[in-house]
């Protein structure tokens, strides 16, 4: 009986401890996503970079910031992932804020794999994410 007390209170001290080491990196966690993704925008010759963390998670994503080439914010950015048959495939919307395409949303495919599955994914499920996506945009 003493010896299953000192287990359960390893495991219970090492799940403390997992979580609060997981609570206390989220920032550094968010850095380093934020990096990640940029550099996946620069290899394929993207101009935007995502910034910073703009409103948080979201039900669909989670919503950026958006520097142009120039450096100046430009909008809003909703990282999220698009579910078609079986296959998670990474994309980023970018949503401008002021200019000729005030509103209008472009979604990228993120990475290799989505970029080669993404010509295949059917009009109509794209279009249901975009109306999701102007839902969250529209107060």
């Amino acid at each position: 009986m003493k010896n299953t007390g000192i287990v359960v209170a390893w495991i219970v001290g090492a799940l403390f401890f997992g979580w609060l080491l997981f609570f206390l990196t989220r920032f550094l966690q968010g850095d380093m996503f934020i990096q990640a993704v940029n550099k996946t925008l620069s290899q394929t010759e993207e101009t935007r970079r995502v910034e910073k963390n703009l409103l948080g998670r979201t039900s669909l994503g989670n919503w950026y910031r958006f520097a142009g080439a120039n450096g100046k914010m430009e909008g809003k950015a909703l990282l999220f992932s698009i579910f078609d048959n079986g296959i998670l495939v990474p994309c980023i919307a970018f949503i401008p804020a002021a200019g000729e395409n005030a509103g209008e949303i472009e979604i990228l495919p993120l990475n290799n794999h989505a970029r080669a599955v993404f010509p295949y994914i059917h009009q109509g499920e794209i279009d249901i994410y975009r109306r999701r996506i102007e839902k969250e945009i529209l107060p």
